[in-house]
């Protein structure tokens, strides 16, 4: 079959199963060992979400799964790149992609010990044109996610742009000649202060308050790889891409492959990895008893290997919200050495109100210490 390399090919191919669900990832068991392989590669160390005896003491009484882990159990990508288009038929050296970014919702927690399950589906396909790129298509992939009681615990919304490969680099804040701060990210990870155990409490929040800074240091390979087989996978390729040798991290190591096959000026980042920077945030200042509720995040540019990052935010909105309860929403963004806003999003959280934080039951108290015998 000849390839695709066209935008009007493209987007015949991939209306004809458009709505037509994707075959499911296979079950998944959430154990303490994925959980802590994905706080390594997103660089998220709250002990709320890897450390077991920490979780124990505090609201959720065990280990629950940060929001970004949805990534970690499917990427939910493969229906905004190819549908149900075989992705051989596609080059990208013709026809390349950028991630345009993500819309979340999560419904319940995701625990330690679920099994969980994934299905795509292609969902939407419309033109576009921008400065950069010319004519494009935006490709829209949806992802729910499902325990196995049956329970769908969140649902994931992708945007990823397809465009005719012009075989450069398109706009980014790259500093060629070494003037960006280089900052190294791994002490940043163990020095990082969160809110914790203290509620944060809804009546206690206002709008244009800032949030912490959250400092990532310098974009480093070690970074992509350690997101890439730490938070995603550690799975081989079945074949490599022309015009590379490396397809770990996706081909996004090789400078060469980047530029000729992905638009990208350097090695770059998965967008994915910003949007659990972004949420990081967040849930570091809303502490270990505020809720994730959705969030809608956007890509602004590329963040290349050599990027120096912060991500900053404030508090835009507190309300009430039907049976949600107490929400505050919070605007964040991610800012390269250059004051480029590379990604941001609006995260909805639930926070406690005043007084809504009670006693443990007994079942959560301390075992007892009596000695042993025939009826202990």
């Amino acid at each position: 079959m000849p390839k695709i390399t066209t935008l009007d090919e493209f987007e015949a191919a991939y209306k004809e199963r458009l709505g037509e669900p994707m075959p499911p990832r296979p079950w998944r068991t959430v154990t303490e060992e994925w959980l802590s392989r994905y706080a390594d590669g997103a660089g998220d160390y709250n002990p709320l979400y890897r450390d077991r005896a920490y979780a124990e003491a505090g609201p959720n009484h065990d280990l629950v799964a940060p929001p970004g882990f949805l990534f970690s159990v499917n990427f939910g990508a493969n229906a905004s790149i190819w549908g149900h288009i075989p992705e051989a038929d596609v080059s990208m050296r013709d026809l390349t992609i950028l991630y345009l970014g993500a819309t979340a919702e999560w419904h319940r927690p995701i625990w330690l010990g679920d099994r969980l399950r994934s299905i795509e589906t292609p969902s939407g396909i419309r033109r576009t044109r921008t400065r950069q790129t010319g004519e494009a298509l935006i490709c829209t992939g949806t992802t729910d996610y499902w325990n196995s009681r049956g329970e769908l615990v969140a649902t994931l919304t992708n945007e990823m742009l397809r465009f005719p490969n012009q075989g450069t680099g398109v706009e980014s804040s790259l500093a060629e000649d070494g003037s960006a701060p280089r900052i190294a990210p791994d002490p940043l990870v163990w020095e990082r202060v969160r809110r914790g155990a203290e509620p944060r409490y809804w009546e206690s929040v206002a709008g244009g308050e800032p949030i912490p800074e959250l400092p990532k240091g310098t974009y480093t390979t070690t970074e992509l790889y350690l997101f890439a087989h730490g938070a995603l996978s550690t799975r081989r390729s079945r074949k490599v891409d022309e015009g590379t040798i490396d397809m770990g991290a996706g081909g996004r190591a090789d400078p060469e492959y980047a530029r000729a096959a992905r638009a990208q000026a350097a090695s770059f980042d998965y967008g994915p990895q910003r949007i659990c920077w972004l949420l990081q945030a967040v849930t570091d200042w809303m502490g270990d008893h505020g809720t994730p509720v959705r969030a809608k995040a956007r890509l602004r540019r590329p963040n290349l290997v050599g990027d120096t990052n912060t991500v900053r935010g404030a508090v835009l909105r507190t309300y009430r919200e039907g049976t949600e309860g107490t929400l505050a929403d919070v605007s964040v963004e991610n800012v390269n050495h250059a004051g480029a806003v590379t990604a941001d999003a609006v995260v909805t959280v639930r926070l406690p109100g005043q007084g809504t934080i009670t006693a443990d039951h007994p079942l959560f108290a301390p075992p007892s210490e009596t000695e042993p015998g025939v009826y202990n």
